[in-house]
């Protein structure tokens, strides 16, 4: 029967076909209105809202969801035993045990400070699993080896093992030389990790033979990306997957673009120039934890490809990395991807580097070559943004990545 389920959410979302954008949003409003009014009568913290347009829900950040967490979830769970459930499977290591009843909890890494929580019953699970072949397997036609590089696991990965599929986590907690070995016998056919952890099997194997590889988690930079197209010579995809749901990935047409068919984003601009901003995000498909106009803290870059789903140029980070320098009459807010278009710009092929911002006025290069050429683009592009000259930079060697910390190339160490 799951079989059956997954596979209508596979057809659905693979063959669902929206003839234009006016089509996309008419059909989104249908949806949405639906959504809303099942969230209000289950979840007691929406329950206010009731009829009102989308526009009137508050704005939700992980500091509001996690303080009303009791009140927010449709199931009656309660936060803290939640938290204790998930940090029991996290230390033990047997995930398994991050079940209640059919609800999988999970935690999130606690990049931005504060760590999340979130559920997902076993329908939002199988649907999660139909939607996300349909979006990054060629078919489901012959069989697939997938090997998953995370810190943590979790019975949703574990949703994808079956049939034809093979699925293999790859634990980064365990020592790179457990987890590459177990990995180089699985021999996977498809490899998604984040972008540090795809390095680290382009560094250090020879044996790894993907056909597709998918990068997720982390900021895949323009040197990262040359750095594994150099070794595996396969196709790159992005996956822009976090607590808040599965908001965005590389398409069949090979452009990275928001998975419109299940959330609705509302951009918030971080510039005038409305080139970048932080999505906020409704996904009108979960029920158990509902997200209601959720604005994360990530930099996105919007994208103009012309396509019925948005298209999104980068993801380039957190907006605690976006540097604040001076300028000539007030501070100049410089976003993380003109740093990292710099560092490839000063070298063309794959680089490891760190930026940080660690004085008002200071710099810190931290790279395993070329510091004066990533020195002399930086200044080159702030200039052009109007960032006085009188800024100075110090150099030091590469910096240390370790794989259960997130790797962030621009880091404002200053002013975040």
């Amino acid at each position: 029967m799951e079989k059956l389920i997954i596979l209508r959410h596979f057809l659905a979302s693979r063959y669902r076909r929206f003839q234009s954008r006016e089509q996309l949003e008419s059909w989104q409003s249908r949806r949405l209105r639906r959504h809303l009014d099942w969230v209000c009568r289950n979840a007691p913290f929406y329950q206010g809202y009731m009829g009102k347009p989308l526009q009137d829900f508050p704005i939700m950040s992980k500091a509001l969801m996690m303080d009303n967490f009791d009140q927010l979830n449709t199931r009656g769970l309660q936060r803290d035993h939640l938290f204790d459930i998930a940090l029991e499977a996290e230390q033990s290591r047997d995930f398994s045990r991050s079940q209640l009843g059919d609800v999988t909890v999970g935690l999130s890494s606690g990049t931005s400070g504060r760590r999340g929580l979130f559920l997902a019953s076993r329908a939002e699970r199988l649907e999660w699993a139909g939607v996300i072949f349909a979006k990054l397997l060629p078919s489901l036609l012959g069989r697939h080896r997938i090997a998953l590089l995370l810190r943590a696991d979790s019975p949703l990965y574990q949703t994808v093992n079956r049939g034809r599929i093979q699925f293999h986590y790859a634990d980064l907690t365990q020592p790179q030389e457990q987890w590459l070995a177990a990995l180089e016998a699985f021999q996977p056919t498809l490899l998604v990790g984040s972008a540090q952890a795809l390095q680290l099997c382009a560094q250090n194997s020879d044996r790894l033979q993907p056909q597709l590889i998918i990068s997720g988690a982390e900021v895949l930079t323009p040197s990262d990306r040359a750095l594994l197209q150099q070794r595996f010579a396969c196709p790159i995809k992005e996956i822009y997957q976090c607590t808040e749901g599965f908001l965005a990935c590389t398409q069949q047409d090979g452009v990275l673009r928001w998975n419109e068919d299940f959330v609705h984003i509302e951009p918030h601009w971080l510039n005038p120039e409305k080139t970048h901003f932080s999505p906020i995000v409704t996904d009108f498909r979960r029920r158990t934890q509902p997200i209601i106009r959720y604005l994360l803290d990530d930099v996105i870059e919007a994208g103009d490809e012309p396509g019925v789903f948005r298209a999104l140029r980068s993801i380039g980070g957190r907006t605690g990395d976006v540097l604040q320098l001076p300028g000539a009459s007030s501070t100049v807010t410089v976003l993380p991807d003109l740093l990292y278009r710099a560092a490839a710009l000063a070298c063309p092929e794959p680089l490891d580097y760190r930026i940080s911002q660690i004085e008002a006025t200071r710099l810190r290069i931290e790279s395993d070559r070329r510091h004066g050429d990533i020195e002399q683009a930086i200044r080159a592009a702030l200039t052009k943004l109007g960032v006085i000259e009188a800024l100075s930079f110090e150099h030091s060697p590469r910096p240390q990545w370790t794989p259960s910390q997130k790797q962030r190339r621009v880091i404002n160490l200053w002013s975040s």
